[in-house]
């Protein structure tokens, strides 16, 4: 049985979209990727995966972590193939991604029992009592920590994420108020702009600026929400945009709505 989750607040730092314990799975053809991030998991049977120019098996017990957006395709190896998945979002989703270095997908060969009855405890807590959305927020963030105590660790990533990634998402968040250039960036470590450039496209699939704006756009939601007797415009300069049409229209473009209507909608 699967269940899907009827998403009210995209404000949430995590969310679960769907959630299933025992799927017989269908071949699945993504090529623009999946809007939310997916742990699938292979319960009877084998798959096999396609995914980043790579492609290998699914077996008994072991799981895949799929960023956003990473084209990707899953069928049967042979015969009837079961599955968990979970899939998930939220506001924080990206950072806490970046966080836990986890880039575009992770594949648990041997996962510990905690990690392999995960889905399976999800679903069933679910099944016996209401759950809101705070507790599968707590499920989401649970399961991501379990993956990451399983991954293989790569300290080539790990050193990209401790000099470069994490000391300028750090900056961000405490400078996003002001007018940041590149150079700032820059200035967080001991590399060129093109090799952080290149460093944020390879495992964010992202740079820093846009992630200066997302942080800008969640902030200004808080703000919206938290201080309904500030104007748009004034919510706007708090968070760093440099004039209201900008501020506007870069809201508009990221959360369909502009940022009076998203007040307008949460508040009534």
């Amino acid at each position: 049985m699967r269940y899907s989750f009827g998403i009210t607040d995209y404000s949430l730092p995590l969310y679960i979209e769907s959630l299933s314990n025992y799927w017989e799975q269908e071949d699945i053809n993504r090529y623009q990727g999946y809007p939310y991030v997916h742990w699938l998991q292979c319960i009877e049977g084998a798959g096999t995966i396609l995914i980043d120019n790579k492609e290998f098996s699914l077996d008994k017990g072991q799981g895949i972590l799929i960023d956003r957006d990473v084209p990707h395709a899953y069928h049967s190896s042979k015969g009837k193939w079961i599955t968990a998945y979970l899939t998930f979002g939220g506001e924080l989703i990206v950072e806490i991604l970046a966080t836990l270095n986890i880039r575009n997908f992770v594949k648990v060969e041997d996962p510990d029992s905690e990690l392999r009855q995960f889905i399976d405890e999800c679903y069933k807590k679910i099944q016996r009592e209401p759950t809101d959305s705070y507790q599968t927020s707590a499920m989401v963030y649970r399961l991501l920590t379990l993956v990451k105590k399983n991954q293989i660790r790569n300290r080539a990533n790990q050193r990209v994420f401790i000099e470069i990634i994490n000391p300028i998402i750090d900056f961000i968040k405490e400078n996003y108020k002001k007018d940041l250039k590149n150079r700032d960036f820059v200035a967080q470590t001991n590399y060129s702009q093109q090799y952080i450039l290149e460093i944020f496209r390879e495992h964010l699939n992202s740079s820093p600026r846009k992630l200066l704006t997302d942080y800008r756009i969640r902030k200004s939601k808080e703000l919206l929400v938290k201080e309904p007797n500030l104007s748009v415009e004034q919510i706007g300069h708090n968070v760093g945009f440099n004039t209201n049409s900008y501020f506007i229209s870069t809201f508009k473009s990221r959360e369909k709505l502009t940022p009076g209507k998203f007040r307008e909608i949460i508040l009534q």
